[in-house]
């Protein structure tokens, strides 16, 4: 059951709405069922000639019916793939929080979407878009004056008019300006934009804040980049479902996904004074960081930086986290590297805590990641229960984290969720079910 906002200080920063579509729900019941019954969204990639590639050959695809769904609720003429998935999230989450009503001020708008064209997922919709390109620069070569000229009477290609369009619908959607903020850092972004979005509550700009991200990017392009760095999984065996295996000593690479993830965040104040008895989640505190080391190779020294600072910020110590949502990509480096931070920091205790990786089903989905997960960390607090790793069979003993293929379930007050990306990225978040720290 959802805690009661009664009990939480005015200044305390709360999720009040959540919306997701992945492969494995487009809403946050079947979400959380399918986490709860192990069902992956897994499939082997056939929209593409993928034999002479090294790896990567399955995919988090969201089913066509599925698809269709969110397009009718969410499409619209010209609208990208990409904001299709984030406004339909978006909406979700927004009528999970009853803002049915404009804010009397200005929200705040953070919104992340990884996106390599103005397809999506298609790469029979991807070879336009570099064809439009080619026929410009044939046509006019790159004189500024004479693309402008060629321009004008074409209309506006989906990557220019999404970058500005969609803040425009958002406000126009809640009834209020936003204050809005197009955040990058790779797959560190999601948990980036809700700390971004906190901040902004805290600074007093906003009384509520929206966050969303998408991704969209299972082209070939992208699939030959991450080929060449071999960090996408070499499953080729019979069930595609084993392609993603968190902290197993099988795992050989991470499985790329399209999915969107949106929050409603507020102070616990502006929540009961617009009538709001329940909450998901209290957001504690945050770790963020860039390092200085390997552009693709996390580093362990880093990624206990930004747990202990998380922790610390929440004013907890590392006793007081129950369970861990984990980045868990599947990658021989990332799990190892996370493992060893983890063992760093909660030291022998490491082998009683619960982890769950929502990776393992739904695969990677870059900065739409940290939100999506943030939802499945914050279902955990309301139903006390951990979402089984169910692809881990053969926990590596070199990670030697606590994994379950069944539902654990206990009490959970906290949950602690990392996210990490390419070019040295770096978040931690910690989230609580009440305020103050537990046991104290």
């Amino acid at each position: 059951m959802n805690p009661s906002i009664s009990d939480l200080d005015d200044d305390e920063i709360v999720i009040t709405g959540m919306g997701v579509v992945t492969p494995i729900g487009a809403s946050v019941a079947d979400f959380w069922e399918a986490n709860l019954q192990g069902r992956s969204g897994l499939r082997y990639e056939d929209r593409m000639d993928l034999s002479q590639l090294p790896c990567g050959w399955v995919a988090g695809i969201i089913p066509d019916a599925m698809k269709d769904e969110v397009r009718e609720r969410s499409g619209a003429e010209g609208r990208s793939w990409g904001d299709t998935l984030m406004h339909d999230a978006l909406d979700q989450a927004l009528t999970d929080a009853r803002l049915t009503s404009a804010p009397a001020r200005a929200a705040a708008l953070v919104w992340a979407r990884v996106w390599p064209g103005p397809s999506g997922s298609f790469p029979q919709d991807y070879a336009p878009h570099l064809q439009l390109q080619a026929e410009r620069y044939q046509a006019v070569g790159t004189d500024p004056a004479a693309v402008a000229e060629y321009l004008a009477d074409r209309p506006m290609p989906p990557e220019l008019t999404d970058v500005s369009e969609f803040q425009a619908e958002v406000a126009a959607r809640i009834g209020t300006p936003v204050l809005g903020t197009r955040l990058e850092a790779t797959c560190s972004g999601g948990l980036r934009a809700i700390a971004e979005a906190a901040r902004l509550l805290r600074l007093g700009d906003a009384d509520v804040a929206l966050v969303t991200a998408s991704v969209s990017r299972s082209t070939p392009y992208v699939l030959s980049q991450y080929g060449q760095l071999m960090a996408l999984s070499r499953w080729k065996g019979e069930d595609p479902a084993h392609a993603s295996t968190p902290f197993d000593a099988r795992r050989s690479g991470m499985v790329i996904n399209e999915s969107a993830g949106a929050l409603v965040i507020e102070t616990a104040a502006h929540a009961r004074s617009r009538g709001v008895g329940r909450f998901h989640a209290v957001i504690g505190g945050w770790g963020l960081a860039v390092g200085t080391g390997h552009v693709t190779a996390p580093d362990v020294t880093e990624v206990e930086r930004v747990i202990r600072t998380a922790i610390d910020r929440s004013g907890l110590t590392p006793d007081d986290i129950d369970t861990v949502n984990a980045h868990g990509t599947s990658t021989k480096l990332n799990d190892v590297t996370e493992a060893g931070a983890l063992r760093r920091v909660f030291g022998d205790r490491l082998s009683e805590i619960d982890v769950c990786a929502v990776k393992s089903l739904t695969g990677h989905g870059s900065a739409a990641s940290g939100v999506v997960e943030t939802v499945a960390a914050a279902l955990t607090l309301t139903h006390d229960v951990v979402p089984p790793v169910a692809t881990t069979t053969e926990p590596d003993p070199k990670c030697g984290v606590k994994t379950s293929l069944t539902p654990v379930e206990r009490p959970v007050r906290t949950v602690l969720k990392s996210s990490f990306g390419f070019g040295g990225q770096y978040a931690s978040m910690v989230f609580r079910k009440a305020a103050g720290a537990p046991g104290r």
